[in-house]
């Protein structure tokens, strides 16, 4: 592709030398086999800097197709909602039974079973959850709002001494993982007839959704500052 400048005038100086002083041909040799050796480097990176277009265009589209392969947080929570109510009252409920709202209004990521009566995030994230648990009148009823069987709070509606309803609300905030349950249960207070009254008005449910969580997704390498290597 090119000669180095300066391997030509070597080339030059040591041809000069040779035509006016024979002696030292032995020298004169040894030095032009090493630039001989030295232009088959020069040789051999002209080539390497040929083929590098190509080369680079390889590693630059490997690079690329790695970069669009990754995923970022993009801190956007899925929608994950439920909405729950008793349809009936339900009577003597046993110690730490789980209290199963049998009416489902919204399951956004079927996340709440009427079956157990248990929410199970389907994602990891920042949850709310909500309630109302009212009882008719001589009546009452303890429980405990439950995750993963660490009670998280501790709620009362109390009726037994006095001829009204009685209603008791409440909403939590708790982080939860993949995986984690909440559940509403009896308390294990035996004071109380463990009475929940409900009707199809929602006079007792259950609610919850996702606040915050995070969802991972492919993006294109034009929206990420990148770093140049990996």
């Amino acid at each position: 592709m090119f000669q180095p400048f300066g391997v030509c005038i070597a080339v030059e100086m040591v041809l000069f030398v040779f035509a006016n002083n024979s002696s030292e041909n032995s020298e004169i040799t040894a030095i032009l086999q090493r630039l001989e050796t030295l232009e088959e480097d020069v040789s051999m990176l002209n080539q390497t800097l040929n083929s590098c277009p190509s080369e680079c265009n390889e590693f630059s589209k490997s690079n690329t197709e790695r970069r669009e392969k990754r995923i970022i947080p993009q801190g956007q929570g899925s929608q994950v909602a439920f909405h729950a109510q008793l349809t009936h009252t339900i009577w003597n409920l046993g110690i730490h039974q789980t209290i199963r709202f049998d009416s489902v209004l919204l399951n956004e990521g079927n996340g709440y079973s009427t079956r157990s009566g248990v929410f199970v995030a389907p994602i990891s994230g920042l949850y709310v959850f909500a309630w109302t648990i009212s009882d008719k009148e001589t009546h009452c009823m303890k429980y405990d709002v439950v995750k993963n069987s660490v009670v998280l709070t501790y709620h009362i509606s109390d009726a037994a001494n006095h001829p009204d309803w009685a209603v008791s609300s409440g909403t939590i905030v708790t982080r939860m993982n993949s995986g984690d349950r909440v559940w509403i249960r009896v308390s294990d207070f035996l004071t109380c007839s463990h009475t929940v009254y409900g009707t199809v008005y929602g006079t007792s449910l259950f609610v919850g959704y996702l606040l915050n969580g995070a969802v991972w997704t492919t993006v294109s390498p034009r929206h990420l500052r990148l770093p140049n290597t990996y």
